[in-house]
């Protein structure tokens, strides 16, 4: 709760500056939400997104792969290689969810998907 000189000359600096960096922000993490959104009708049916409306966090519906509990986060995490947030942590209805985030390179975000498409593939899901 108490700040520092340095967060508060920061702070003034973002609000008084920061206006260009904040819109290439906002339209690089929409680029990367589309290209989730694309990736996936093209490459992943099985897996939908629910498109964010104020976030750069992406529900993404795993309940066509049929695997329940604890097996849906393993498979993300031994068989794709992605860490992602298990959508239970977040109540009742995350259940057969994940939390994707894409506020990150594209080619972070290429290569999550590219790793859950050859694992989807694989497992024959």
């Amino acid at each position: 709760g108490m700040g520092n000189a340095f967060g508060l000359v920061a702070s003034e600096a973002a609000y008084t500056h920061g206006n260009q960096w904040l819109g290439q922000l906002l339209t690089y993490i929409r680029k990367n939400i589309d290209f989730v959104e694309n990736y996936l009708k093209e490459h992943i049916p099985q897996i939908t997104m629910i498109r964010p409306e104020g976030t750069y966090l992406i529900w993404l519906d795993c309940r066509k792969l049929n695997l329940q509990g604890d097996k849906l986060s393993q498979f993300f995490i031994t068989k794709a290689k992605v860490g992602f947030n298990d959508g239970r942590w977040f109540g009742t209805g995350g259940e057969g969810f994940m939390r994707m985030n894409v506020a990150c390179p594209l080619s972070t975000v290429q290569k999550a998907l590219e790793n859950i498409k050859n694992a989807v593939t694989n497992e024959n899901l």
